[in-house]
C-alpha cells in the first residue's frame, strides 16, 4: 500500500514539474523551488502565487514542489529530492518532519551547496543549521492569539479540545503550544496538556489530530461539541472550514439537535476567502487568527534570489496575523 502512495506522488511530482515548463525554465532565468504541505492547499497555492509572482518579475521562475491529496512528510521530502536532481538555485520549504527532512532531503541540498530557507513552518532547533533564514508568523504568538481570544470568550475556562494535523509538524506544535501557555497562565512553561491549569481541562480523546482532512476535522469538531460537551474547540489550523459549506451544514446539524455552537470554535488559517469570512460574520465562528500567505511567498523568493547571489542571510523575517471576531464586520 505504501508503494502505490509513492508511485502516485511521484507521478504527481512529474507531472506538475513538467506543466511548469522547467525544461525550458534554464533559458529564461534561475529556477527556484517552494516546498509546502501539499500543493493544493490554497495557503500554499498563495505562497507559490506569490514567490512566482516575484521570481518572474526578475526572468525567474518558481515552482511548486509536492503533490495534492493529505499532506506526507515522506512525499514532500521526495518531491525536494527529485527537484534538486534537476538543478534549483534555492529551495524554500514549509517543513512538515523536521528530524525526517534532516536526514533525507536537506542533508541533500547542503552537500549540493544549495540554500535553503524555510516559511510557515520552521526546522525544530537540532536542524536549524540546515536552513539559512525562517520567513513566517511566530507560531508560539499565534497560538497565544488564538488561546487570547478563547479565554476572552470564556473567562471562567472550561473545557477544551485542540485540534492540530499530525503529531510531528513543528508550526502546529508551536501554536499549540501557544494555546495552552495563555489558558493556564504559565507562558514561560505551559503544560504538555491542560489538566485545570487556568480553569481549563482538555479531555482525554484530544487533542485531535485530522490527518489534513477536512471532512475528519469536521467529525472531530461534532464530536467534541455534542459528545465531550466541550465549552471550546481551537483548530490551529483551517482544516474545519476548508469546506465552508460542509462546516455551515455540520454546525446546523448540532443546532437541530439542540445544542448551542455559536461560541464555539475558534480556528487560524490564511487570508480567508469571501465564503469563510461570511461563516465569521454570521457566528458559524467565534474567532479566527488569519495569516497571509502570499506575502511569505514573496518574501520567500526575494530571500532565496539573494542568498543564490552568495549574499548572507540568516535568523528570523517575521511576517504578520491578525484577530477577526464573529460578527465583528457587521452582520447577516
Amino acid at each position: 500500500m505504501t508503494g502505490g502512495w509513492r508511485a502516485r506522488g511521484r507521478v504527481a511530482w512529474v507531472a506538475l514539474w513538467l506543466a511548469c515548463g522547467a525544461g525550458q525554465a534554464h533559458g529564461e532565468g534561475r529556477v527556484f523551488g517552494l516546498a509546502g504541505k501539499r500543493v493544493d492547499d490554497v495557503n500554499f497555492v498563495a505562497a507559490w502565487r506569490g514567490c512566482d509572482a516575484e521570481a518572474r518579475a526578475q526572468g525567474d521562475r518558481c515552482l511548486h514542489l509536492g503533490r495534492a491529496g493529505s499532506a506526507n512528510a515522506r512525499l514532500q521530502d521526495e518531491a525536494i529530492r527529485m527537484a534538486l536532481q534537476e538543478g534549483l538555485a534555492a529551495l524554500a520549504v514549509s517543513v512538515m518532519h523536521s528530524g525526517f527532512l534532516a536526514d533525507h532531503g536537506l542533508a541533500q541540498a547542503r552537500s549540493a551547496g544549495i540554500p535553503v530557507v524555510t516559511f510557515d513552518s520552521d526546522l525544530d532547533w537540532p536542524h536549524r543549521d540546515l536552513r539559512r533564514l525562517y520567513i513566517g508568523p511566530d507560531n508560539h504568538a499565534f497560538g497565544r492569539e488564538l488561546g487570547e481570544m478563547v479565554r476572552r470568550q470564556w473567562p471562567a475556562g472550561g473545557s477544551v479540545c485542540l485540534m492540530s494535523a499530525d503529531v510531528h509538524d513543528p508550526n502546529l506544535n508551536q501554536r499549540l503550544a501557544g494555546v495552552r501557555a495563555v489558558l493556564s497562565g504559565l507562558l514561560d512553561r505551559p503544560p504538555a496538556r491542560l489538566n485545570g491549569e487556568g480553569g481549563w481541562t482538555e479531555p482525554a480523546r484530544c487533542p485531535w489530530y485530522n490527518g489534513d482532512d477536512p471532512s475528519r476535522a469536521r467529525q472531530q469538531i461534532a464530536l467534541s461539541l455534542e459528545s465531550l460537551r466541550v465549552q471550546a474547540v481551537v483548530s490551529v489550523g483551517a482544516w474545519p472550514i476548508a469546506e465552508p459549506a460542509a462546516y455551515q451544514q455540520m454546525l446546523e446539524g448540532l443546532r437541530q439537535r439542540g445544542l448551542d455552537v455559536r461560541r464555539a470554535v475558534f480556528v487560524g488559517t490564511g487570508v480567508l476567502s469571501p465564503q469563510q469570512s461570511l461563516l465569521l460574520r454570521q457566528g458559524h465562528l467565534a474567532g479566527v487568527v488569519e495569516m497571509d500567505f502570499e506575502a511569505m511567498g514573496r518574501a520567500a523568493f526575494r530571500a532565496m534570489k539573494r542568498l543564490s547571489r552568495g549574499e548572507r542571510l540568516e535568523g528570523v523575517v517575521r511576517t504578520g496575523f491578525k484577530s477577526r471576531l464573529a460578527g465583528a464586520e457587521g452582520g447577516p
